[in-house]
This record gives structure tokens, sequence and C-alpha cells, in this order.
């Protein structure tokens, strides 16, 4: 199987949307945006590739992480040393930001959604850095961030990521694996997989392991057993 990070997939297509909407030069407009869905679709993975290919800043928030701990893993990211005072630390990332737009993605959100103190801080360094910001979080992290209109209402964009269907799958097929994967292996992966990119990885995995064994270059449902 290839180690590739497969893009032509309907929820990837959904997170580049989002970033254009915040990567803009228009005054004015804001530049957050929030990407939220069960586990399993993809989206720290998506988030990853991005940051990875554009100098993105990509922090995953932790349970005890505060408003500080926040800012200080921002000013490693962006290359510097934290200062110590908080007052300091905070026009320390602006400063940064301003030096060098990036765009911050913030994975696991839902640990700050009962965290007011950093949810302002963040929309603080929004406002005045007019850096663009990814929220990440699971299920829920849309209806908790509701509770603060003063930061969703600055949402330009907020994306649902789905499970992955049928022509998705068959697309992850063909982009992962030289073997060639009959219609009704696809409709078993989906099935089986309830559409996580980790299982159907793994059912990819599994079939290649069974091509190889019963020497075919196609996979049936009857290899995804």
């Amino acid at each position: 199987m290839k180690d590739l990070f497969v893009t032509d997939l309907k929820n990837v297509q959904k997170f580049y949307s989002a970033i254009e909407k915040v990567n803009h030069k228009l005054t004015g407009v804001e530049r957050m945006a929030l990407v939220f869905s069960d586990p399993g679709y993809g989206k720290t993975r998506t988030a990853l590739h991005y940051a990875a290919n554009n100098g993105a800043v990509m922090i995953r928030t932790k349970k005890l992480m505060t408003g500080r701990w926040l800012l200080e893993e921002i000013v490693e990211e962006l290359g510097a040393e934290p200062k110590w005072k908080s007052k300091d630390l905070f026009g320390q990332a602006i400063d940064l930001l301003g030096e060098r737009r990036r765009t911050i993605i913030l994975d696991e959100i839902d640990y700050f959604t009962s965290d007011s103190r950093v949810i302002e801080t963040m929309r603080d360094l929004h406002d005045i850095a007019h850096a663009p910001i990814i929220f990440i979080g699971m299920g829920q992290a849309d209806k908790k961030l509701r509770r603060f209109p003063h930061l969703y209402d600055r949402f330009v964009d907020v994306v649902k990521f789905e499970k992955l269907d049928e022509p998705d799958i068959s697309q992850m097929c063909k982009d992962l694996s030289e073997y060639r994967f009959e219609d009704e292996a696809v409709s078993k992966i989906a099935a089986d997989s309830q559409g996580r990119i980790r299982e159907i990885i793994k059912m990819i995995h599994r079939a290649e392991a069974a091509g190889r064994a019963n020497k075919t270059r196609s996979i049936g449902a009857k290899d995804l057993r």
C-alpha cells in the first residue's frame, strides 16, 4: 500500500475551502473557521497534512492547558523563546504573527469549550493580529461553541466532516493500492468501516495481503474477511 495522503475526498475539499475563506486579504472580514465531526473521519489527518505543506502552526490542545500554556506553544511554534509575563507573552505572539502571518490550527478544541478565558484569548489574538485560526473539535463542538456568540459570529465557515461514502472509498483504493477493488469490495469496506479512515486503511491493507496470497490483482468482497 502506498504511503500518501488522498486529497480527492469530499471532507478534504471542504477543509481546503475553509482554509481559503480564512486566508484572505479583505479588510474587516473575519478569519476564523470551525471543523468538527465524530472521531475517525480524518479531521486531524487532513489538518496535519495541510500544516506540514503550508507552514501553518498546528497545536494539539491538552485538557490541563491554560491560556498562558497555549500562548507559549504558539510562540514556540513561531520560532521564538516565550517571554515570562503573560502580558509580554501575548504581545510577543501578536508581533510574531504580524511579522509573518501564519494560519493557526487548534486541534481538540473541546477541552476549551468550558473555559471562557482561553476562548476569549484566542478571539483577542485573532482580532488584534488578524491571524487566520482554525478550530478542530469533536461532534458536539459546534453546539458547545455557540455558547460564545462573540467567537461563533467570527466563523466564516463551519465544516462538518461526514463519514466516507463509496465514491470516497473507491478513490482511496485507487490512490493507495496497486490492486483493483471491485465494486462489491468497495461496498463491503463502506459497510464494515462505517466510513472511518483508519478502518478503511486497515481493510485495504488486509485485502492486499489476501491478494498476494491468492496471486490475483483484483480484490473482491471475499478477500475482505
